[in-house]
């Protein structure tokens, strides 16, 4: 087959309305479409992403229920690939994966994409794998995979937009965290810290079902004027420029997006010692870590970037240069279209 051939690329995904994987299949999605190459969509039905993906992509289709016991959605996505023909199918964790006919109808190649640490049985329709970390590429290998067809690309994030909000807060001791509202996120420990942090102020940006609990925390602990909680923004830009220190305080993190984030708008992170974040950060070289779900570690954290200015610059620097060498658009999207490259038959 021809080098320079336009691949054709079905993209599939089914999941929630927002989380870390979601948006990394939005900006991945919409590079793709910017490449020489076709691509076809199919998501799980979500209004805003229908809308917001509609203004990007070319050819787009949503199903309300998406699932393997919907006919209707496993028809849809059949007749897709019969008419389509791709070269590369992309399903996107469990149920994209599972959900593909049980035959081929050409010489498609079947690759999974996995940011957790999933049930493989949910991959026996694909042919390749990829991992956005090394420890998920080590989890399924470790699982019975072939390491010839298992590869590690890590996410992109998007570069700084340069916009700014008016918070009414110093920047200079105004932490933030971001992400979804979910016990996983460790938000509530984060919270919890601002009584011993009687200087700083803290934003909160994201959605899910644990919101009540982080504004009942907040009154608990008299910080209404100190904590603001703001729905998740396709803007992201504009909060993390109008803060002086990136917490990521998760529990569990298989990756950590928001810590390229902090990197790629140069402000210093600091995040929990588990597997993602731990893996990303090289201790007082490009972050500081703490325990999970200990206040006080994260309190003496914070103090230490707010009295060790060069400490805060060294981080800084070093992280916006790891970022600038491994998690570009243009360094990932590469990445993955050599992948489909090389593995189509």
């Amino acid at each position: 087959m021809e080098k320079n051939f336009k691949l054709k690329i079905l993209n599939i995904m089914s999941g929630a309305n927002s989380g870390g994987a979601e948006n990394f299949f939005e900006r991945l999605a919409i590079a793709i479409e910017k490449e020489d190459l076709e691509q076809r969509v199919i998501i799980r039905h979500h209004q805003k992403r229908v809308d917001y993906l509609n203004t990007k992509l070319k050819n787009l289709k949503s199903i309300k229920l998406f699932n393997n016991f919907n006919p209707f959605c496993q028809s849809v996505i059949e007749t897709s690939i019969k008419e389509f023909m791709p070269d590369i199918i992309l399903t996107w964790m469990n149920r994209a994966s599972r959900i593909l006919p049980n035959e081929k109808f050409g010489t498609e190649v079947v690759v999974g994409r996995l940011g957790g640490y999933y049930k493989m049985k949910n991959y026996s329709k694909c042919d390749y794998l990829i991992a956005n970390t090394q420890d998920i590429k080590n989890y399924i290998i470790d699982s019975g995979w072939d390491s010839n067809k298992v590869t590690f690309i890590p996410n992109f994030v998007n570069p700084n937009k340069k916009t700014k909000l008016d918070l009414k807060f110093d920047k200079n001791k105004t932490l933030i965290a971001m992400g979804r509202f979910h016990e996983n996120k460790g938000f509530d420990v984060l919270i919890k810290s601002l009584s011993f942090l009687p200087n700083y102020n803290l934003i909160i940006v994201g959605q899910g079902l644990l919101k009540d609990l982080y504004e009942e925390l907040i009154e608990e602990y008299n910080l209404r004027e100190r904590v603001k909680i703001f729905s998740w923004t396709d803007d992201i830009s504009a909060f993390l420029n109008s803060a002086s220190i990136l917490i990521c305080p998760s529990r569990h993190e298989p990756f950590g997006n928001i810590i390229i984030d902090g990197w790629a708008h140069k402000i210093p992170v600091i995040a929990t010692n588990v597997s993602g974040p731990s893996n990303l950060i090289k201790e007082k070289v490009n972050g500081l870590k703490f325990e999970k779900e200990d206040i006080f570690d994260l309190v003496e954290k914070v103090k230490e970037i707010q009295k060790n200015k060069n400490l805060k610059d060294k981080i800084v620097k070093k992280a916006y240069e790891q970022y600038s060498k491994e998690f570009t658009k243009e360094i990932i999207v590469k990445k993955y279209i050599s992948f489909f490259r090389k593995i189509i038959k």
